[in-house]
């Protein structure tokens, strides 16, 4: 036999061999996958994980920005006295707001508005409330009966008298001055009406601020309460701080509807007020 040969009949069988097998891969290729297929594809290759983690995100997210549990629905004050908290919260304007869109700066322009308020800060704290801090405006206070002045605090307790304030004040501040004509004395220790103190210091931060009204005087009296005297002599009672706000009101309409008086007072729910000018000296003849 002669193994030069060539086998004829073996080397066309394998053609053909090579031939079904580039044809059947051919025929695969253009086979698209079926649904289970596809799907154990998208398992092995991650996709579907990522998909369902990219929806749960998106949900979560719309949650936060739209639910009504992070809107501020508490507004807790800090820091105030002289001030209402309720004042303080509406200036403020921060119920309702989504906590994501709360614009501190916006928040701390409104409250610097108000005459009350020297500084303030403000922080959120999830899930619905902001918290307020203020700080307001204390003018020092100095209760002078007759020809002596007394520093006073702001709980109204008297701690010395004229011959000590350049020791224990800044004279460099401005301070409030109440006239006190009651006919008693005063002590380093004793305690002056707390209430009037209040109210004197609310009206010399709020008449000028709203009204347009500086007083010449601030005075308190035990029969009258607190009034003020302006520089035209003119004299306003105001009694106690209740119904503070009703009593401005009044006393801004006459003023806006230019009301002549010399005494007004405002204690009673329908105001009281006279314009009695002081007489003039009238000429007398000279009989001759």
């Amino acid at each position: 036999m002669d193994y030069n040969t060539p086998n004829t009949k073996a080397r066309v069988e394998a053609r053909r061999v090579r031939t079904r097998t580039t044809v059947s891969l051919k025929h695969e290729s253009q086979v698209q996958p079926g649904p289970r297929r596809a799907m154990q594809a998208w398992l092995l290759s991650g996709r579907l994980f990522s998909a369902g983690l990219l929806l749960v995100v998106l949900g979560v997210l719309a949650y936060l920005f739209s639910s009504n549990t992070f809107t501020v629905q508490q507004v807790q004050v800090e820091g105030t006295s002289a001030l209402k908290p309720e004042a303080v919260v509406e200036l403020a304007g921060l119920n309702g707001t989504p906590i994501w869109y709360v614009d501190e700066a916006a928040a701390m322009e409104r409250l610097l508005q108000n005459p009350y308020v020297e500084r303030a800060s403000m922080r959120v704290a999830l899930p619905n409330q902001a918290v307020v801090t203020i700080v307001e405006r204390r003018p020092e206070v100095r209760w002078q009966l007759g020809p002596v002045q007394y520093l006073v605090d702001s709980s109204g307790k008297v701690l010395d008298s004229s011959e000590q304030l350049t020791a224990v004040a800044d004279e460099s501040r401005p301070f409030l001055v109440i006239v006190d004509t009651s006919k008693h004395l005063l002590e380093p220790g004793d305690q002056v009406d707390p209430d009037a103190l209040k109210l004197a210091q609310v009206l010399a931060l709020r008449l000028p601020a709203e009204l347009n009204v500086t007083p010449a005087q601030i005075g308190w009296d035990f029969a009258l309460g607190v009034y003020i005297r302006l520089a035209s002599n003119q004299t306003v009672v105001f009694g106690r701080s209740e119904r503070l706000d009703e009593k401005l009101s009044i006393f801004k309409e006459l003023l806006k509807d230019s009301t002549q008086f010399t005494y007004m007072d405002l204690r009673p729910t329908t105001p009281f007020y006279q314009n009695v000018q002081p007489a003039q000296p009238t000429a007398t003849s000279q009989q001759p």
